[in-house]
């Protein structure tokens, strides 16, 4: 199961170790498109670290993870960082943000979850939020071992967001390779039209 893959040290330390041939830099620059410079960002799946460094030039950052294992070795490096120990399919804080943001860390999520989370997320913005979440592009699901990997598309992105956001750009773009990923931004619709 993906919650205890990520607690086990030495799944921690090889995950930790995985460096792309792309970074999250190019999402990074995507949401700052839609969000200015100084925003209040939620980070899901920190992860090691990386993004939560690169958003941090830029916004003020809150890091979460499910896995309390991530959380201590990047509180160990930067031991002043916000954190916060969640499970991005229920999000249990009460903290409100400007911008929620994930690396391929929703993939693990299945469709009913996933909604549930963007429902979530979608309390949890600040009016005019704005999301932006990086999948692994195509259809179907993948087992490596005890992870599952959800892939998706435009068209699934769309349908699971169109109650409660407003689709501002899907766009394909490279993790490994050309076009393996796609990443979503899209904008909080008010409570009013829902």
């Amino acid at each position: 199961m993906e919650k205890d893959y990520y607690e086990n040290p030495a799944n921690v330390e090889n995950y930790s170790k995985f460096n792309p041939e792309h970074d999250g830099a190019l999402l990074v620059d995507a949401l700052r498109a839609w969000l200015p410079d100084g925003s209040s960002v939620l980070e899901l799946g920190i992860g090691p670290g990386k993004d939560f460094d690169l958003l941090s030039k830029h916004f003020k950052v809150t890091g979460s993870d499910f896995s309390s294992a991530f959380l201590e070795r990047y509180r160990a490096r930067n031991p002043v960082a916000d954190l916060l120990q969640l499970d991005a399919r229920t999000l249990a804080t009460e903290r409100h943000f400007d911008g929620i943001f994930s690396n391929k860390v929703l993939i693990h999520l299945s469709p009913k979850e996933l909604t549930q989370s963007f429902s979530r997320q979608h309390q949890l913005l600040n009016d005019g939020g704005v999301i932006l979440h990086s999948f692994w592009y195509g259809e179907g699901d993948q087992q490596f071992g005890d992870l599952t990997l959800r892939r998706r598309n435009e068209h699934d992105l769309a349908l699971l967001l169109e109650d409660k956001f407003d689709v501002l750009a899907l766009e394909r773009h490279a993790k490994m390779k050309e076009g393996d990923s796609i990443y979503v931004v899209a904008r909080k619709k008010s409570s009013d039209v829902l």
